[in-house]
């Protein structure tokens, strides 16, 4: 199927969806990816694990809680499920009334909670979200949030815009858009904070923000002729969007409630731990972004159609493909970023003033974040195929436990290992969400081929153990071109390459041996060729 065509105009195999996220998606989200990481070395190297650092990344959390709430809530959840059946039916114009009357109320709700949250920022910045800092750092949080609380009105919008692009297999500028956004905020940092500090990179994000909304426009134009300025309260699809986002909105609340704690925990730790908690999850996040919500991304539009249409065993072969292959892309990527959180670590971040130590203690952290990189990839699968069956309660019980889990945990932790204590939580909640929702998807589709499932998970599992020892000793037989993390930037990203690569050799020929098939698929998809599982 190419970009251009309609949902229900031809199938998308499991194959046939990654090698689409192969082309778009997975390429603009490493790239993406990537800016993401180049943003924050350059911010890092000109601030260091720093109390301003510090701020700025607590004052990103009230605008993401607001960007969290309303448009996950809103798009994830309910608009592009009802959007896309109402389109496979046939019914073009009742589509488009309804995605204008979303768009219009959400724009209503964005901005009337940022002003809101602005005025309130000066209570909730030293009773919420950072108590420990002191008063001039709390000040300095202060005046960032409500400077970036311009910021989810727009690119609250633009990930509308994206969600109704994705519902015409449009992935390209909607692709591109998060790349605009990080390359605004490096610029920024490049150009305004060396002058104005990071009240210049918290206009960097607002800029970035405007213009992932504006880019995508021109495209929305092109399909979505029918759009009106209109508040359609009364259409059965409005109405059917507000009850499913009612869970939803409920289990984002309950998710922020991981982002408030953890800000609240490491706020009270030594100066740059907030810092490091974010550099180590955010690095984290890059295989997340590039396997896991990309194909994701690539799945929901045609799993929302089947759905509609009661294509049952179609969602099963989809989303069952989809999962074992994450999990054995996941496993090795697992292995790595835990033996090789230090020099990782190392080659990203540590240039300018952001130093060993704060590149050590972001390494730690970061091990621990890599014990659940397999459930945060393959999360987002599990949970937008609950969605296009236009089901948000399973979902949000099961992260209203994971957070129950998760702040348990972090509190548990906190005081006895620190930031990666925090680290650890996340990574045992994050398992403990997918084993539920895999539980609860089994009684739904009827069985999940676990035997299948379950093996695949072994073979990935053995050749991820030997990938880790070969790592690990090479890490050893190399100590020397780390000591201390103070090689050289060549050094390091030589020696890290050299240890991947065996890694991954010594990866791929345990799966051989042990006859994974989940290898010739991948291979497949590497050489283009689109293959049903």
């Amino acid at each position: 199927m190419s970009p251009d065509e309609e949902p229900g105009s031809a199938r998308i195999s499991p194959g046939r969806a990654l090698a689409t996220a192969g082309l778009v998606l997975t390429g603009a989200a490493l790239a993406s990816r990537v800016l993401g990481w180049l943003r924050l070395l350059v911010i890092g190297s000109q601030f260091g694990a720093s109390r301003e650092l510090d701020a700025y990344f607590a004052a990103f959390r009230i605008p993401d809680a607001i960007f969290q709430l309303v448009i996950a809530g809103a798009l994830s959840a309910a608009l592009i499920p009802v959007f896309a059946g109402y389109r496979a039916r046939g019914q073009e114009r009742d589509a488009w009334e309804l995605a204008s009357s979303v768009i219009n109320l959400v724009l209503i709700a964005l901005v009337v909670l940022s002003v809101t949250l602005a005025v309130l920022a000066p209570w909730l910045v030293p009773t919420i979200v950072a108590p420990g800092f002191d008063a001039e750092t709390t000040e300095l949080t202060v005046r960032l949030t409500q400077l970036m609380l311009l910021s989810p009105i727009f690119i609250g919008m633009g990930a509308v815009v994206s969600g109704l692009l994705n519902s015409y297999q449009r992935f390209v500028l909607p692709a591109i858009a998060p790349l605009v956004y990080n390359l605004a905020i490096i610029a920024a940092a490049l150009l305004l904070a060396p002058s104005m500090g990071v009240t210049g990179l918290a206009l960097g994000v607002v800029i970035g923000s405007a213009l992932h909304l504006v880019i995508q426009l021109p495209q929305l134009r092109s399909v979505g002729r029918a759009y009106r300025p209109v508040i359609g309260l009364r259409h059965p699809g409005v109405r059917q969007v507000t009850r499913l986002m009612g869970p939803r909105l409920l289990g984002l609340a309950a998710g922020q409630v991981n982002f408030v704690v953890s800000t609240v925990l490491a706020s009270g730790l030594a100066v740059g731990s907030l810092t490091a908690f974010t550099y180590a999850f955010q690095l984290s996040q890059l295989p997340v972004g590039v396997l896991g919500v990309s194909v994701a991304v690539a799945l929901f539009p045609t799993l929302s159609t089947d759905a509609a249409l009661g294509r049952v065993s179609e969602i099963r072969r989809q989303v069952m493909g989809s999962l074992r292959l994450l999990i054995f892309v996941g496993v090795p990527l697992s292995a790595a970023l835990v033996v090789l959180a230090g020099p990782v670590a190392a080659v990203f971040f540590q240039y300018g003033l952001f130093s060993a130590d704060d590149s050590a203690r972001t390494a730690s952290a970061l091990a621990f974040f890599s014990i659940g990189l397999v459930g945060h990839i393959v999360v987002h699968v599990l949970t937008r195929a609950f969605y296009a069956m236009q089901d948000t309660r399973v979902p949000v019980l099961w992260a209203i436990v994971a957070v129950a889990l998760n702040v348990s945990l972090m509190l548990l932790l906190v005081g006895p290992m620190g930031v990666e204590g925090l680290a650890l939580a996340v990574s045992i909640s994050a398992v403990a969400e997918v084993l539920g929702l895999l539980w609860a998807l089994r009684g739904r589709l009827e069985t999940l081929d676990e035997g299948a499932l379950l093996a695949g998970l072994w073979r990935a599992a053995l050749a991820g153990a030997a990938a880790a020892a070969v790592m690990l000793g090479g890490t050893m037989l190399l100590g020397d071109l780390f000591p201390g993390l103070q090689a050289d930037g060549l050094g390091r990203l030589l020696g890290l390459l050299g240890l991947l690569a065996a890694g991954a050799a010594a990866y791929v020929a345990v799966a051989a041996l042990t006859g994974s098939p989940e290898l010739g698929q991948l291979r497949g998809y590497l050489g283009g060729r689109r293959r049903r599982t």
